[in-house]
């Protein structure tokens, strides 16, 4: 009896042990920023698991460096800085497989960024890619 306790508890730690480190699947990402009034660059910098875009903007407004407000998935607010009726924060990334530039392109340090064929929830964010903000008027 003592032994089936036992290995019930070894069991039971293990699992714990296993979904205590796998979560959710997502990993930390360090991404550096570099904003200006109509531009905000997030750099990633290196990446451990699948984390999107929003995750890693989380986290840089958790530690201060960055600001945001998202409304039924859209981003809406950047540093204090709102969408307005024709003037919206537009999404642009290196990464070529999560960019259209049939959509609209900007350059950003010598490259060609397309815009971001999804949102911030939904991009993956990979190491060496850049993703440009810009406050575009319409």
């Amino acid at each position: 009896m003592k032994r089936k306790s036992i290995v019930f508890l070894l069991i039971v730690l293990l699992f714990s042990f296993c979904f205590a480190g796998c979560e959710d699947g997502k990993g930390k990402s360090q991404m550096s920023v570099s904003v200006q009034t109509d531009q905000i660059v997030l750099y990633c910098m290196a990446t451990e698991g699948k984390e999107t875009l929003i995750d890693a903007m989380a986290s840089l407004q958790e530690s201060g460096e960055l600001q945001y407000a998202v409304l039924s998935g859209m981003v809406t607010e950047l540093n204090g800085k709102a969408n307005t009726a024709n003037s919206y924060w537009m999404l642009y990334t290196s990464d070529a497989e999560l960019s259209n530039t049939a959509w609209g392109t900007i350059e950003y340090e010598g490259k060609t960024l397309g815009s971001a064929i999804v949102g911030a929830e939904a991009l993956t964010v990979e190491k060496g890619e850049s993703y440009v903000w810009v406050y575009q008027t319409f």
